[in-house]
């Protein structure tokens, strides 16, 4: 059974999981274990079809190696489905803090002049539940609510950041009641380590995290280069998410330079979730194994990797990389990584 760690205030934010929006859960979820070993739990739940705030979802939890990946397949007409059609197959959408005081964590915001809003934009409404349903262990449908709110978009600058709070009968509670030793992800398979938000305004950006969800950071790292995001020497700062040891890499974008195709990308722009990073053991032996399995990996949004190599190798740190080609991996953009040996590695200097 998993160890609910709890914030060390009611009202600290703690990034529980993050969301991904796809076309087809068992697909998305099929090559997520194909691939990187990261099985999915047999918990069966989603929002009902008739419910006219968020709209009918189906959603399923992946155990990315100790933090959880959920998968949310919109099937009717609301936020969700806006979403989907906005970003498209395999987008990351939001990320998913949860705090264990919902009443008290809304009356800081507001202490803040932040007013939380729904996933519509809209202000809460029902005072931001939402009535999730799951399959028992006989079948049957069970109510699993939840309280939910979202930063307003000008205020998080373009990320989707939700606060959640789970009620005993929720989903949440009910996925770690559930979840045994032999059900999880093999503890050798590559581990969730980041996820990447694309800073229009790096300042402004960070602020958020720093300032308004009061999250660490360690700003003397540096970040990883990647050619192909041209944003070799821009601003980065990386945030501590929470006590598992995940973070949050923010890298500042130009719309004059580095990174403009990004900001420029009808997926993307200011704010987005660009990728998800988990940590591999031997980046040589990973890319032949997916190779093997007819998986394709590049050097980064579909770049051919060269002629022979199996990741990329940043001179400067000595970390290595490579990501799985979007049309093999369901449109995620996932990118594996192996730290370099020495204090030059960028994972190193963050770990300090």
């Amino acid at each position: 059974m998993t160890v609910r760690i709890e914030a060390s205030s009611p009202t600290q934010p703690r990034l529980e999981h993050m969301a991904l929006w796809v076309e087809d859960i068992d697909r998305s979820a099929a090559f997520l274990e194909r691939a990187l070993g990261w099985r999915r739990h047999p918990l069966v739940f989603g929002v009902d079809e008739t419910d006219t705030i968020y709209g009918g979802m189906l959603l399923a939890f992946v155990d990315a190696n100790g933090f959880w990946i959920e998968l949310v397949q919109p099937t009717t007409e609301g936020p969700g489905m806006d979403f989907l059609r906005q970003k498209g197959d395999g987008s990351l959408v939001e990320l998913d803090f949860e705090v264990t005081d919902f009443d008290a964590s809304c009356a800081l915001m507001k202490s803040r002049g932040i007013t939380l809003m729904g996933m519509d934009g809209n202000p809460l409404q029902q005072g931001g539940l939402l009535r999730e349903w799951f399959l028992d262990e006989h079948g049957e449908r069970q109510r699993g609510d939840e309280l939910l709110s979202y930063l307003p978009a000008d205020v998080a600058q373009g990320t989707s950041i939700e606060l959640f709070w789970e009620y005993p009968t929720g989903v949440v509670i009910r996925r770690d009641r559930t979840w045994t030793d032999d059900q999880r992800t093999p503890r050798d398979a590559p581990r969730f380590d980041h996820t990447v938000v694309l800073a229009g305004d790096f300042e402004a950006t960070l602020s958020v995290y720093t300032d308004i969800l009061n999250l660490p950071h360690q700003a003397a790292a540096p970040g990883l280069e990647r050619g192909w995001m041209g944003m070799k020497n821009g601003p980065h700062a990386w945030i501590r998410a929470n006590e598992r040891g995940n973070w949050i890499s923010i890298v500042g974008a130009d719309a004059h330079g580095g990174g403009r195709q990004l900001l420029e990308d009808s997926r993307l722009g200011p704010g987005a979730i660009v990728e998800i990073a988990a940590e591999v053991a031997d980046i040589d032996a990973f890319s032949r194994r997916m190779a093997a399995a007819g998986i394709t990996m590049t050097a980064g949004d579909d770049t051919p990797l060269d002629a022979g190599a199996t990741s990329v190798c940043v001179d400067s740190s000595g970390d290595r990389y490579a990501y799985f080609s979007r049309e093999s991996s369901e449109g995620m953009r996932i990118m594996v990584f192996q730290r370099g040996t020495d204090a030059r590695s960028v994972f190193a200097a963050r770990d300090r």
